[in-house]
C-alpha cells in the first residue's frame, strides 16, 4: 500500500514515514475495499452472482481504482448475459490502469470478433422487440421473440425473467417454474428470480389442494367405488355394474354407431370443416401479417445497424486520430517533441520551432488554454536562440557560396523577425547571387514598402536590377 500523498510505500505505522501523513483512515478504507472485493470472489465462486454484484460495488465506492473489483465486477455482469454493462466497467478498468491489465483480454474477446458483437447487437433488439410486444399486449410474440433471444444468449437473466412473466400471464405456471429455475442455475440468489419462483410455488401448491378438497384425489374416493387412471382422468365405476352380453347388445351397439354417423355427417361435420377453414384463414392472415411486420422490421434493422456501422467507423477513425494508434503524426505529438528538442539541447532551437510550425492554427485555435499558452511560451523561449542559429547557418553558407541553404535559412530568420531589414536583405542579396533576379527585386520592393524610412531602403533601390 502506498502513501496517497507522496507515493512512498507504507509501514504498519499509522503515520507515512516520508511525509509524516495520518494514515489511518486511509488504510482503513482500502481494507475495506479489498475485505468488499474478497466476499464478492466468494459469493462468484458459489455462483451468488447478484450478491457478488453487490459486493463488488461497495467495493468501489470505497476504492474506485480497485482493478480486481472491477474487472471481476464486468465478469458478473458478462455471466448474467448484461454485455454492455460488463464492457463498461472493463473499458473503466483499462482506463485506470493500462498497462498488465487482464480487461484488455475481455475486450479483446469481445471486439476481435465482429459477429460476436453482431450477435450481442441483435439479442439486445430482440429484447427491446419483446418488450414492445409486452406493451402492445401481444404476449405470444413476445414469447417468440424471447425464446429466440435466449437461444442466443443463454445466460440473459433478464430474459428469463420477462419470459417467466409472460407465462404467468397466460397462466403456464409449470413453464413459468421451469424457466425460472433455469435462471436460478446462472444466479442462485438473484432477489427477483426467487420472488416469482415463490409466487409461483404457492400457487401450484394452492390448486393441488383445491384439487383434493374436490375430490379428485384418487385416495378420498369411498371404498365400494372401483377407479382407475386413463391418462389425466379418473374413471369411477360402481362395483355392481356388469356387463350385459347378447345378441342385442350388439345390435344396439351397431343402431348407435349408425345414428351417431349420420349425426356427424349432416349436422356436425360441416360446422366442424367450416370452423376449420375460418381459423386456417385466421391464421395465416396472422402469419402473413407477422412475417410482413417482421420483415419491415428486418429492414429497419439493417438501416439502423449500417448507419450505426458507418458512425462506429467514423468515430473509431477519429479515436485513432486523437491517439496516433492509426500511424499518422498527431499535433500533440509534434508539441511533445518540439519540448524534448529544446529540454534536451537548448542551443537546437531551429528543430523545435520547426516542429511548432507543423502545429495548423486550427488546430491551435480549437485546443485548450493550456496548450495554447504552452505554444506561445515555446515560441518566445525558441524565437531568440533559433534566430541566432538560422542566421550563423545562413551566412555560413553565404561564405561558401551556397546559396540555397542560405535563402532557407534567411527565409526562416525573416519569419522570425519580421522587423529586422537586415534579414531581408542578406535574403535578397543571396536570391541575386544564385541568379533569381525577379525574387531579389521582389524582396527589395519588400524592403522599401516595410522600412520606407531606413537606411536599407535607399540601398535596396540601388539594387534593384531594373
Amino acid at each position: 500500500m502506498k502513501c496517497f500523498v507522496c507515493g512512498n510505500r507504507l509501514g504498519p505505522e499509522d503515520i507515512c514515514m516520508s511525509c509524516g501523513t495520518d494514515v489511518r483512515t486511509y488504510r482503513h478504507i482500502m481494507c475495506m475495499s479489498n475485505r468488499l472485493y474478497n466476499d464478492g470472489l466468494a459469493k462468484a465462486n458459489v455462483r451468488d452472482i447478484s450478491g457478488a454484484i453487490v459486493s463488488l460495488n461497495e467495493s468501489l465506492k470505497y476504492n474506485k481504482r480497485n482493478i480486481d473489483a472491477r474487472n471481476l465486477l464486468g465478469l458478473c455482469y458478462f455471466e448474467r448475459g448484461e454485455v454492455v454493462p460488463a464492457l463498461s466497467e472493463w473499458i473503466i478498468s483499462k482506463n485506470y490502469e493500462s498497462k498488465k491489465n487482464i480487461a484488455d483480454q475481455y475486450i479483446d474477446f469481445l471486439q476481435s470478433n465482429p459477429a460476436r458483437l453482431d450477435t450481442i447487437n441483435q439479442t439486445i433488439k430482440k429484447y427491446n422487440q419483446a418488450l414492445n410486444y409486452c406493451y402492445q399486449n401481444s404476449q405470444d410474440l413476445a414469447i417468440v421473440q424471447l425464446k429466440k433471444v435466449l437461444s442466443i444468449n443463454e445466460n440473459l437473466i433478464s430474459g428469463y425473467q420477462l419470459l417467466a412473466l409472460l407465462y404467468i400471464e397466460i397462466k403456464d405456471y409449470e413453464k413459468a417454474r421451469r424457466t425460472l429455475l433455469r435462471a436460478i442455475r446462472i444466479d442462485r440468489n438473484d432477489t427477483t428470480t426467487q420472488r416469482y419462483l415463490k409466487e409461483i410455488n404457492n400457487i401450484l401448491t394452492e390448486q393441488i389442494n383445491a384439487g383434493d378438497n374436490k375430490g379428485n384425489n384418487p385416495a378420498l374416493l369411498p371404498q365400494d367405488i372401483i377407479t382407475y387412471q386413463n391418462g389425466n382422468d379418473t374413471i369411477i365405476q360402481p362395483v355392481g355394474v356388469k356387463e350385459k352380453r347378447g345378441f342385442s347388445s350388439i345390435i344396439n351397439i351397431v343402431i348407435g354407431l349408425v345414428i351417431g354417423i349420420a349425426i356427424c355427417w349432416y349436422l356436425i361435420l360441416p360446422g366442424r370443416i367450416s370452423m376449420a377453414t375460418t381459423e386456417t384463414d385466421e391464421k395465416f392472415m396472422a402469419v402473413s401479417e407477422e412475417l410482413t411486420a417482421e420483415k419491415a422490421s428486418h429492414q429497419e434493422s439493417v438501416k439502423k445497424a449500417e448507419t450505426l456501422e458507418t458512425q462506429n467507423r467514423e468515430l473509431q477513425r477519429q479515436i485513432d486520430e486523437l491517439t496516433g494508434t492509426n500511424g499518422a503524426v498527431t499535433e500533440n505529438d509534434k508539441m511533445l517533441r518540439a519540448v524534448k528538442t529544446y529540454l534536451d539541447d537548448p542551443a537546437n532551437s531551429g528543430k523545435a520551432i520547426e516542429e511548432l510550425d507543423g502545429i495548423g492554427p486550427d488546430y491551435l485555435a480549437d485546443s485548450s488554454e493550456s496548450f495554447k499558452e504552452l505554444y506561445a511560451r515555446m515560441k518566445e523561449v525558441t524565437a531568440g536562440s533559433a534566430l541566432k542559429d538560422y542566421s550563423d547557418k545562413a551566412k555560413a553558407a553565404l561564405t561558401t557560396k551556397d546559396y540555397k541553404t542560405a535563402i532557407e535559412y534567411f527565409l526562416k530568420a525573416s519569419e522570425l523577425a519580421p522587423d529586422n531589414s537586415d534579414y531581408l536583405m542578406d535574403l535578397a542579396y543571396a536570391y541575386r547571387e544564385s541568379g533569381n533576379t525577379e525574387m531579389a527585386d521582389e524582396t527589395y520592393r519588400r524592403v522599401m514598402s516595410d522600412f520606407s524610412e531606413t537606411q536599407n531602403a535607399i540601398d535596396a533601390a540601388g539594387y534593384i536590377s531594373q
